[in-house]
């Protein structure tokens, strides 16, 4: 009985450039689904954070003491008393105001925020309000190291395209780019966010040059139901300077009264 004989197919010897190639094109298509899906993560981040800052799980408002310490170059420090009030406005930035105790020659100035664009600055020694113009919200405030714009109650996401720059098992690392058109003073923002918390520990704020400004770094406490930030700290890099903001006597939800974001409130002097 005669074996019928087998044939095999003949295996082709692809070039080993072949083989390189189609390694390179894995490699390049795993790193780019890795880049969307950063890009996608980041606004969801930033989502994250802005719901705990102004959104539905924020208070809905908060009134608190604060601690102003401006400390030079030299290591001079400044201290000034103020008290805040921050107002949830649904769908719109929220309102703040915040007026000083002390020291006796800035008492009852107060500065006030409805908008992004509605800035007002009471000067009680000229006894007038000053509207805060866009090209202005870059100025110091009262000599610290905070711009107007810093103290501002708008959201990132308005002027700011997000995107994951890094993550580990306890923070977030968001890269902010200014938008084009956005009237904002800073051109960067790399935005460290913590897990737990969903709110921001540092930021590192890049002027228009793409050079380092400014850092701030934020420590938050637990108020009731609610993680808010208490202290923030502005140190501005090129000049050497440092500022703190402390909340002290924190309370949140008192319902408080739309009256005393006006400028008419704005005006009056206030007591501890």
């Amino acid at each position: 009985m005669m074996t019928k004989k087998i044939m095999m197919p003949k295996r082709k010897n692809y070039p080993i450039n072949f083989f390189s190639l189609i390694v390179a094109i894995v490699f390049m298509i795993l790193n780019f689904s890795a880049g969307l899906l950063a890009q996608d993560k980041g606004p969801e981040i930033l989502k994250k954070v802005e719901d705990r800052t102004i959104g539905d799980k924020a208070p809905a408002d908060i009134q608190a003491e604060m601690i102003m310490i401006i400390r030079s170059a030299k290591g001079d420090e400044k201290r000034r008393e103020l008290v805040v009030w921050t107002k949830k406005n649904p769908g719109k930035d929220n309102w703040r105001l915040m007026k000083f105790l002390a020291p006796a020659d800035i008492k009852d100035l107060g500065f006030l925020v409805l908008a992004d664009d509605q800035m007002y600055l009471y000067m009680p020694e000229f006894q007038r309000v000053r509207r805060i113009a866009s090209h202005n919200k870059r100025e110091s405030f009262v000599g610290s190291d905070f711009s107007y714009d810093d103290l501002g109650t708008s959201g990132y996401s308005n002027y700011y395209e997000a995107k994951l720059k890094e993550e580990n098992d306890r923070v977030w690392v968001l890269e902010l780019e200014r938008k084009p058109g956005a009237k904002k003073e800073y051109s960067k923002i790399v935005l460290t966010v913590d897990k737990a918390t969903e709110l921001p520990l540092k930021a590192e704020l890049y002027d228009d040059s793409g050079q380092l400004f400014k850092v701030e770094t934020q420590e938050n406490s637990q108020v009731g139901r609610y993680w808010i930030p208490t202290k923030f700290t502005m140190e501005n890099v090129k000049a050497g300077t440092r500022t703190t903001l402390e909340l002290k006597n924190v309370r949140v939800d008192q319902n408080l009264s739309a009256e005393i974001f006006t400028e008419r409130n704005l005006k009056r002097s206030v007591s501890r």
